[in-house]
């Protein structure tokens, strides 16, 4: 009782936001494709206009190119950054000569078309096909799909916000009526200029009356001002007669980085924000009065719940740290502003097989036991794993029944006394998985045996300890806390002394993760995600190594920590 009055008493400390403060609306300026073509060095080029809150980011999902290719035509315009009313050289990847010879029939449709065409509000299906919202979908990931700009999408649907509700249908723009809109577009501009007399302006002026507007791009970077601006969203359920012990741990956690962060002579602004007083409209924290100054934010936890906010994080450049949800990994490739903090299953299963440090089939072996009969999720990631790593295997099935009489069929015609005999246990049934250990660990005197298995096994009762150092057990977790580390027994020291209490997985992700990030924030900058891939770090509970999955998405933590059984009843942390 006396934590939990601590901790509320220190949640009131912060602003955390009453629902009375909701901006309900958030405008995304959509990013129009220009009509105006020049040549420039022999190549030719879109000059765009920027519009007021405009970023370099949405303009180039717009065109369909790289910040790259437009920092590289444009450098001595953004040495200032991104700017409103500057005009922007994008490159033109298509066939200039085919799009010129087509340009009069296409000025003569669209005066056909601008007395037929429908706006697109006035659309009857001819324009448009349907979308149903799903639960992990977000505006970027359906843009992907149906290969258009999200601009797009927001114009069809006259959005508001960026943030899409379960179930919420959208209309689609077909390709048919794309190629319509960009007709309408040409021919009006060309109603209005000629194109033959365009000049070429080979140095871009940015219009001074205009203040600059945030860029996204990754060749500029605002470095850290002093102090870390966070914002906490979890589900706290603070105003309930039983608040949320697990994540009252997490905020403690996050308490004592802060404080070790403060040591160190940087302040931190920390906004704590209970999702649980927003539960019906998650979409609303996505507003600039929630989010919009802060240096980056950890949650929500639920991947539902980042679907919602996470364009907004998008169009912001604001990093979006996923806390605990593992399925939060499927927004990742399509969200460069998400950063997925928990290791995937499968990813503990590569590293798991990595550990192997397997040469060649001269000095390994490698067997796979399984119980017969059961086509369970684990084995068969197992055999994935394997066959990713180009691993040849033997896979050895047997029922519980049998168990006392495997030990001649294994010695007979899968074990090796010559080789290392890696021996993985593919179940995650207590039952099976306690005795196949108990027989590879009678073996192991006769053999030079070593053994992998699920982290669930751990947890197994029934398993003896030393059955698993006997196989030098192998194991790959996502968590794993070594207290013989002088900084994990000072962080248990001072979590005692403040909460009176021990610190559980939660205050240890809490403290984990806002270091990492706040370390990132100091030496990278505002837009530290960029370099995230650069930047690895081993913590208390966790570690990080980030990697894209790909170009136009966030990070993945890919870190996990490998650990075995020592004979001498230690157990090494790799």
């Amino acid at each position: 009782m006396k934590r939990l009055t601590i901790l509320l008493a220190l949640m009131l400390a912060f602003p955390a936001l009453s629902s009375a403060q909701v901006n309900p609306s958030y405008e995304i300026v959509p990013v129009e494709i220009s009509s105006i073509r020049a040549q420039r060095d022999n190549s030719w080029f879109y000059v765009h206009k920027v519009q007021p809150k405009q970023t370099l980011y949405s303009i180039c999902r717009a065109y369909e190119v790289t910040q790259q290719e437009v920092y590289e035509a444009n450098r001595a315009a953004l040495e200032t950054g991104l700017k409103a009313g500057m005009d922007l050289y994008i490159p033109f990847h298509g066939d200039i000569e085919a799009e010129n010879a087509a340009q009069p029939q296409a000025q003569a449709e669209n005066a056909v078309e601008q007395q037929t065409q429908p706006q697109p509000d006035q659309q009857n299906g001819d324009g448009y096909t349907t979308h149903r919202v799903k639960w992990y979908e977000t505006l970027y990931s359906i843009a992907r799909k149906y290969e258009i700009s999200p601009e797009a999408i927001i114009r069809a649907n006259h959005l508001t916000r960026v943030d899409l509700r379960t179930g919420q249908i959208l209309r689609i723009p077909t390709s048919n009526y794309q190629d319509a809109v960009e007709r309408q577009v040409n021919g009006d501009y060309a109603e209005e200029v000629d194109q033959n007399e365009i000049t070429v302006v080979e140095e871009i002026q940015p219009a001074e009356e205009e203040p600059a507007q945030p860029y996204d791009d990754i060749f500029f970077n605002e470095p850290f001002s002093g102090k870390a601006r966070i914002a906490l969203l979890l589900p706290f359920n603070s105003k309930s007669s039983s608040p949320s012990s697990n994540y009252l741990d997490f905020y403690s956690g996050v308490l004592l980085a802060l404080e070790r962060i403060k040591a160190q002579g940087v302040s931190a602004d920390l906004k704590v924000i209970d999702i649980t007083e927003y539960a019906n409209n998650i979409g609303a924290l996505a507003s600039d009065q929630f989010l919009g100054d802060r240096d980056f934010v950890i949650g929500p936890v639920m991947s539902a719940d980042i679907s919602k906010i996470v364009d907004y994080c998008n169009m912001h450049g604001i990093p979006l740290i996923s806390p605990m949800d593992q399925q939060a990994e499927r927004l990742v490739s399509d969200n460069p502003s998400l950063i997925q903090a928990p290791v995937s299953a499968d990813n503990q299963i590569a590293k798991l097989i990595e550990s192997m440090d397997f040469t060649s089939t001269a000095k390994d072996n490698v067997i796979v036991i399984r119980e017969k009969g059961n086509d369970s999720l684990y084995y068969k990631q197992i055999e994935a794993a394997l066959v990713r790593a180009d691993i040849p295997f033997k896979t050895f099935s047997y029922g519980i029944l049998e168990g006392r009489r495997i030990d001649a069929t294994l010695s007979s015609s899968y074990l090796s006394s010559s080789k290392t005999n890696h021996i993985i246990i593919a179940s995650e049934k207590e039952s099976f998985a306690s005795d196949a250990v108990r027989n590879i660990s009678l073996l192991s005197s006769r053999y030079d045996i070593v053994g992998y298995g699920s982290n669930r096994l751990r947890n197994f009762e029934t398993i003896e300890l030393e059955a698993y150092q006997n196989v030098s057990m192998h194991f790959s977790l996502g968590y794993f806390v070594d207290y013989s580390r002088p900084e994990v027994r000072d962080f248990v020291f001072k979590y005692r002394a403040l909460f009176n209490t021990e610190p559980g997985a939660y205050a240890f992700q809490g403290y984990d993760l806002t270091n990492y990030f706040t370390e990132a924030l100091r030496k990278y900058g505002k837009h530290f995600n960029r370099s995230l891939g650069d930047f690895d770090m081993k913590l208390l509970q966790s570690n990080m190594h980030y990697e894209k999955p790909s170009p136009w998405g966030g990070y993945v933590n890919k870190a996990t920590k490998n650990i075995v059984y020592l004979d001498d009843y230690s157990i090494a942390c790799e």
